[in-house]
């Protein structure tokens, strides 16, 4: 079987889309709304946090290589029973989260194409099956087709905030009369913006040259995040709108064209992220399933390297969340919250592994700062979805003592 591997470039490409993802559309208007020109500094602020953490993250790969990713550092750090809950963490958020993004690139398409609410469903489960069919392809393709989609999301951002800021009169440096309170809540918001960085490891099996491509990728992926998301954050503070929104910002560049190239640059952001997460999480669960933690059904590839049996047991898992939407048996505030919780209780315990096994001082205090973000997200958090992640700290222990003796010990 021929095995092709990711360049830097194309590593990048799977990493901004998604980490950009449709949050780059909503969360600069609303942090502006939150705290005004001071959003500039928030900006700057959890992106300096975010070069960081994608640092950490970086490192935990280059230093645990492999499919596992980075549940590989907490197994190193806490044991295997921790190392598995991380791994369990992440698989359980990506059973629902993914489903959330479909359903918000389905219903861009629906609106740009006048179409009912009833042709969501439908649309997403058309969408559903072309991110399989390209989950299925060859690493290398899907992180060309993700690299493409960026890099045209990056531009079109790019030059309409550009233009904004062009078209705009001069606008003062904010002042740094800051409320501490307001400040901190941005700032817990915007949180949201780093994540997607522990995914990285995952990758690390199918990169050319490691040590060289991952910090490339990194630092490529770093820089063109943050440029556009201070970028955007500038134009909105030089838009005279009482509440500005993103169409405001890239209104001045296209015109009559914004609402359709909005949709569209929606709806690219949402498939790159679906192919970054749940690419990531297959190759996660192929890892524990070759290493027998799982079921040794899930380690199936195909032709192309790609974990196909993994891939369609997460194509099922989704369709059936899509048909339990349809059936108001849950709501979409649920699946976006519960996925939350879970990637949080993930992200929290990779950071937590960090500072453990980091000498860097500068790491462990941003790791520190990050460490109580997260645990400020998951205070905020449904006491429901909380008692989910009980329910699974508790599953995993059970899991242990029953399945792992029967298989010989791969806590090393």
């Amino acid at each position: 079987m021929k095995q092709s591997y990711l360049g830097p470039f194309q590593l990048s490409g799977l990493m901004i889309g998604p980490i950009l993802g449709s949050g780059v559309i909503l969360f600069p208007p609303l942090v502006h709304q939150q705290i005004g020109s001071h959003a500039v500094w928030a900006w700057l602020t959890i992106m300096m946090l975010g070069g960081f953490f994608a640092a950490i993250f970086a490192r935990l790969a280059l230093a645990f290589p492999g499919k596992e990713g980075v549940s590989k550092a907490v197994r190193s750090a806490f044991g295997p029973t921790v190392g598995q809950l991380a791994s369990n963490f992440i698989m359980s958020a990506v059973c629902v989260g993914p489903v959330a993004v479909l359903a918000t690139a389905a219903t861009e398409i629906a609106r740009a194409c006048q179409l009912s609410t009833n042709s969501v469903p439908i649309i997403s489960c058309g969408l559903l099956l072309c991110c399989i069919l390209m989950l299925l392809r060859d690493i290398t393709a899907v992180g060309k087709i993700s690299l493409i989609c960026s890099s045209l999301v990056a531009v079109i951002l790019i030059l309409g905030s550009g233009f904004t800021i062009a078209v705009s009169h001069p606008s003062p440096i904010p002042d740094l009369n800051l409320n501490p309170l307001s400040f901190g809540q941005a700032l817990l918001l915007l949180f949201w913006t780093i994540v997607g960085w522990e995914l990285l490891g995952n990758y690390s099996s199918e990169v050319r040259t490691p040590k060289k491509t991952i910090p490339q990728a990194t630092i490529l992926s770093v820089i063109a995040i943050s440029g556009i998301y201070l970028l955007i954050a500038w134009a909105i503070h030089c838009c005279k709108a009482d509440t500005p929104v993103m169409t405001d910002i890239v209104k001045p560049l296209l015109g009559k064209w914004t609402a359709p190239v909005l949709s569209g640059i929606t709806t690219l952001l949402c498939m790159v992220t679906y192919l970054m997460i749940v690419g990531g999480i297959t190759r996660l669960v192929y890892s524990l399933a070759k290493d027998g933690r799982i079921p040794v059904l899930l380690a199936g590839e195909n032709k192309n390297g790609a974990p196909n049996h993994a891939v369609f047991l997460y194509g099922c898992i989704h369709l059936l969340v899509i048909v339990m939407l349809q059936l108001d048996i849950i709501g979409l505030e649920q699946i976006i919250a519960c996925a939350n919780v879970f990637f949080i209780s993930n992200a929290l315990l990779c950071i937590m592994a960090a500072i453990y096994l980091m000498d860097s001082i500068i790491f462990r205090v941003s790791g520190g700062i990050l460490c109580m973000g997260f645990a400020g997200l998951l205070f905020f958090s449904p006491p429901l979805i909380l008692g989910l992640v009980v329910l699974e700290i508790i599953a995993t222990l059970c899991y242990k003592k029953i399945y792992l003796r029967m298989i010989p010990d791969h806590s090393s």
